[in-house]
Parts: C-alpha cells; sequence; structure tokens
C-alpha cells in the first residue's frame, strides 16, 4: 500500500475519533497502535513500548503535577480575592479600571498557576458581579476576563507549553522565556484596547463613584496583597532564567512557595492539603496520558513514512514563509474545531520537522503555536474559555454577548502573532539571555 494511502486512511481515522467522543489520549494512542498491527504485524508493540517507556523518562515530566499542585494551593489560598480588593481601589476611579485591572490580576495568576481555567473562572466568580453593579457592559466584562484568563496558555509556566516542549523536543525552559515577552504584549494590547474604547465610550466601563475610591492609606494597606504573588512568580521563572534551577526544580520551589503562602493567608489546612492533591492527582494524570498518546502517534506517523512525505513536500518550490503563515492560518482554523491538546497531539509532531528543516527557530516557532493554542480557548464553536465563562456569568448574560465579547480580544491575539511573527526577537530575545 501506498504512504499516501497510509497516511490518508490515517487521518480519517482521526475524524471518526473526533466524531466518536472517544478520549483523544486513547482514541489517538490505540488508533495507532491498531494501524501499526496491520501495517507491521506484532513488532510493532515494541515500537510502541519505547515509544511510551522513553516519554514516561522525561525528566520534565515531573514539572507537571508539581506546577498543577501549585496552582491548585494557590487557588485555596485567597490570593486572587486579595489581588481584586486591591485592584478595585487604586484602578477602580479609572474609565475600564476594573476591566484593565481584570487583565492585569490574569496576567499575573498566568504566571503563577500555568492554566487557563483558574483566571477565567476566579475572575468570573469575584469581577463580574461586581462590575455588573458598576453599570460595566457585559460584553467588555466578559471579553476582558476571557482574553485575560487565556493569557495562562501562553505566559510560564504554561503547562501546553510544557506539553508541546515533549512533543517537539525543545527545551522547556527556553520556551517559557519566550513566552514571557509576548504574554506581557499581548496583556498590553488588552489593556490599551478596554483604556481607549471606554474613554470613548464612557458608558461601556463607567469609573467608580467617589464614595467607593478608597483612601490612601488602604490603597497601600491593599498593596500587601502584591507582594506573595511578585515573590512566588520571580521564585520560579528566575530560577530557571538565572540557570540556578531546572522547570522541574523551579516547579518544586514554587510549589512550596505556594505553600507559604496558603499559611500566610491561613488557609493552609488539611482539607486544603487533601482538595488540592486529589485535583492535581486528576489533572496530572490526563496530562500523561496526553503525553503518552502523543508519543505513540508520532513514532508512529514518522515511522511509517510521514518523514518522506513531510521531505518531498519541501522539495516544492514555495517560499518558506508561505509555508509558516499557512501553518499559522490552518492552526487558527484547527482551534475553532477541536481543544488545544488535540492540535498539540496533531499538529505538533508534523509542523516542528518541517520548521526545522526551512531553517527557522524551533523556539520561535513554538510561541507561535502557543500563542495559536491561545487564540484557540477563545474561538467559538469549541473555545474553552467561552464554556468556562457560560459556567460562571449570570443568566442575565447571554451566550451570544459572550460570542460577541471576544471578537476584538481575538483580533487583537492575530495582530500580536503577526508581530511575533514579523520580530522574532520578540521570542528569542530572554532565551537567549538564559544562564545554563
Amino acid at each position: 500500500m501506498s504512504l499516501g494511502v497510509i497516511l490518508l486512511l490515517t487521518f480519517g481515522a482521526l475524524l471518526i475519533v473526533f466524531a466518536s467522543g472517544l478520549p483523544l489520549a486513547f482514541g489517538l494512542g490505540g488508533m495507532a497502535m491498531a494501524f501499526g498491527l496491520v501495517f507491521w504485524g506484532p513488532q510493532s508493540t515494541f515500537l510502541t513500548i519505547q515509544a511510551a517507556y522513553g516519554t514516561m523518562l522525561s525528566f520534565v515530566l515531573l514539572a507537571v503535577p508539581l506546577f498543577i499542585f501549585m496552582g491548585n494551593v494557590l487557588g485555596k489560598s485567597g490570593i486572587a480575592d486579595e489581588l481584586y480588593k486591591a485592584m478595585h481601589l487604586w484602578m477602580g476611579p479609572v474609565r475600564g479600571g476594573l476591566a484593565i485591572g481584570s487583565v492585569l490580576i490574569c496576567t499575573a495568576m498566568a504566571a503563577m498557576v500555568g492554566l487557563v481555567a483558574p483566571g477565567v473562572v476566579t475572575l468570573g466568580v469575584v469581577g463580574i458581579p461586581s462590575m455588573l453593579k458598576r453599570k460595566y457592559q457585559p460584553e467588555i466584562i466578559t471579553g476582558s476576563i476571557m482574553a485575560g484568563g487565556s493569557l495562562g496558555a501562553l505566559i510560564p509556566p504554561s503547562i501546553v507549553m510544557m506539553i508541546y516542549s515533549l512533543i517537539s523536543r525543545q527545551s522547556v525552559g527556553q520556551l517559557f522565556m519566550g513566552g514571557v515577552i509576548p504574554g506581557l504584549i499581548l496583556s498590553t494590547f488588552y489593556c490599551s484596547y478596554i483604556a481607549i474604547r471606554s474613554y470613548l465610550q464612557p458608558d461601556l466601563a463607567p469609573a467608580l463613584p467617589p464614595e467607593e475610591r478608597g483612601t490612601i492609606r488602604g490603597k497601600v494597606i491593599a498593596t500587601r496583597s502584591v507582594v506573595l504573588p511578585i515573590f512566588i512568580i520571580i521564585a520560579v521563572l528566575g530560577s530557571i532564567f538565572l540557570g540556578i534551577a531546572t522547570p522541574t526544580e523551579a516547579a518544586a520551589v514554587g510549589s512550596v512557595a505556594a505553600l507559604v503562602a496558603a499559611a500566610f493567608h491561613r488557609k493552609l489546612t488539611w482539607a486544603v492539603l487533601k482538595d488540592a492533591t486529589y485535583s492535581t492527582c486528576l489533572l496530572s494524570g490526563m496530562v500523561m496520558w496526553i503525553v503518552l498518546g502523543a508519543s505513540v502517534f508520532s513514532r508512529y506517523f514518522f515511522s511509517v513514512g510521514g518523514a518522506d512525505l513531510i521531505a518531498g513536500l519541501l522539495t516544492l518550490e514555495v517560499n518558506r514563509w508561505i509555508i509558516v503563515i499557512a501553518m499559522q492560518v490552518s492552526l487558527i482554523f484547527m482551534g475553532m474545531v477541536m481543544d488545544d491538546v488535540a492540535m498539540l497531539m496533531i499538529a505538533g509532531p508534523i509542523y516542528t520537522p518541517i520548521i526545522l528543516a526551512l531553517g527557522f527557530d524551533p523556539i520561535w516557532f513554538g510561541i507561535l503555536f502557543i500563542i495559536n493554542l491561545q487564540i484557540a480557548y477563545l474561538t467559538p464553536p469549541f473555545g474553552y474559555a467561552l464554556f468556562y465563562m457560560r459556567g460562571v456569568a449570570p443568566e442575565s448574560i447571554t451566550m451570544g454577548q459572550i460570542y460577541r465579547s471576544i471578537i476584538p480580544f481575538v483580533i487583537l491575539q492575530i495582530i500580536g502573532l503577526g508581530i511575533v511573527m514579523v520580530f522574532p526577537q520578540l521570542a528569542l530575545w530572554l532565551p537567549s539571555l538564559m544562564l545554563r
């Protein structure tokens, strides 16, 4: 059977897996094993075992449960509530200030937990009632929270970035540092958009009345709440950047810092530890199966001849930048119909070798890939952030309003993607300064 027919059958089977609702990690890995038995025979089982064993030996994987545990503990420590109180006092007098502050808090949470859901859900629960009470329009409320929360995919310690590093075999530390500046650029874009639009449309997000703005003393006292988040961020990212710790060791440092934060807020109880550990085991198990399924599929794809197909495509006389742009467009459309994990497992093993063969920097392309995953969280009909928001938003906010709210922020994300593509040093400067 020709290579083209084999790969056509493979991707046809992928569509069936998507349609069946089978968990993707099991469907993708199981499909690769089944096709391996058909085309190679029993000896393919050895390749599956080899792929699984090699993946599970990865030292980087140890960081996954540690970062997840850190995020779970921080979620129970009361840091988000304290940050929101401080932001309410400092940013409230500004038009759109509560929405801008929500983006800033989500940015800080992204640098502490590395996930999208905590930012969207926490700020949704804390921030939506407060902003609705002060006459903010639903579109600016939900859009700002979802956009800010999506930064958890890009700003380190991003969990999806760690999965990408394993699939693409790139340095997770360099990917972490590469995501810092693009993440801050997008956060700045979101805040600037909210500020400009609120200035032009005063009724969209009015400033707080004078009686709610607090005193200087109250604001200074509330500012103490930012000390612990800054300490945790510096402890994790600073130790990686300075070469003091590997990402795995930095994850352990972050876990200890999270426990300290919980103790400081008097939330370090056995109930909190039990709940955080249980949630960590559930999510870590899911991530491990995802990585395992991706590893088995990747080994099957290249063993069956996928590398030869890629090499043949590269012989076509097409400008390499057209190929990169086509990849970005394909990822944007993939993000509309599948989740971030599916995109990682399918496109990651295929696109990365192409980028290497074309002579592009794999860290730069990895950041572009992760920005696309961030866009996928906001684009309907499959954007996870939309579902998170629907789950925490009051019934007075319709799904149509939630969908409309993300349009300007998705446009800003695409602009940010283009800027990082045109100016690669935005993603490569910090990794080049890392002490190893």
